[in-house]
């Protein structure tokens, strides 16, 4: 069992998109990670600039943790827009199941 985060956020302006990625960063650097972790920073055909991240962890507690970060900056910078999500998945297991969502927040 591996447990993922998944977001996809719309921020006012670069600079915001800019201070959420690296908090991230410095946020998950040092976690066991299972598999590609994925990092999108760009812009959306509005022209407002965005944050998409797919990781999956070892630990549930790390999920949580980045969960409730994500969560909490969403209110703060604030995010225009976007939703996390967590997910328990079985991609690492013998027979795969559709990942699972057990919590989600969205904004927008």
């Amino acid at each position: 069992m591996k447990f993922c985060v998944i977001h996809n956020l719309r921020f006012e302006t670069p600079a915001k998109q800019d201070t959420f990625h690296n908090d991230i960063l410095v946020r998950i650097g040092g976690k066991k990670i299972w598999g590609e972790t994925i990092t999108v920073k760009g812009t959306d055909t509005e022209g407002y600039p965005f944050h998409n991240l797919t990781i999956r962890f070892e630990n549930k507690a790390d999920m949580d943790e980045l969960f409730a970060l994500i969560k909490d900056k969403v209110a703060q910078i604030p995010v225009l827009k976007g939703t996390v999500s967590k997910h328990k998945c079985s991609h690492d297991e013998g027979t795969v199941q559709p990942c699972k969502i057990t919590e989600e927040y969205s904004k927008g």
